[in-house]
């Protein structure tokens, strides 16, 4: 009589460890990756246009300062090209110059900002913190449920 459970048990405990194996042939389900000089979450243009939208939306920019801010960005993004063509740098300098280029092109479009548009602008969160979501620690996201 144990002979049937032995032999089931051990077809069963094969299938399981065989089962990995039936799929290795089949390609990894990653998106595809974008084409060489494009930004990964998309047009770069479009995503420059959408920030200088809501800027102005929030802060009711002139169109003398849109201008000025469109071309702070243009300035910091050839900083940018340069800096990631750099290939002298290591990964934590090229970190640290990238945080000093976004620093410096904040601080540039904040100066030509009135001094009501700096104080709403002091209260947005950085640009580059966008896509990632609010800071760990904020406070906004209640706490999790304490274990019984």
């Amino acid at each position: 009589m144990k002979s049937p459970y032995r032999f089931l048990s051990l077809l069963g405990l094969s299938a399981l460890a065989l089962a990995p194996l039936a799929r290795a042939d089949e390609p990894p389900a990653t998106p595809p990756a974008p084409p060489a000089g494009e930004h990964p979450h998309g047009d770069r243009a479009a995503m420059r246009a959408k920030r200088l939208t809501e800027l102005t939306q929030k802060l009711s920019l002139t169109d003398a300062q849109q201008q000025q801010v469109k071309a702070i960005w243009a300035a910091s993004e050839e900083q940018g090209k340069a800096l990631r063509d750099d290939d002298s740098l290591s990964r934590e300098d090229r970190r640290a110059k990238m945080e000093a280029i976004m620093k410096s092109s904040h601080d540039q479009v904040r100066a030509i900002l009135t001094p009501d548009q700096q104080k709403t602008f002091d209260a947005m969160p950085p640009e580059h913190r966008g896509h990632r979501g609010p800071p760990k620690g904020d406070g906004d996201a209640p706490p999790p449920p304490k274990p019984q």
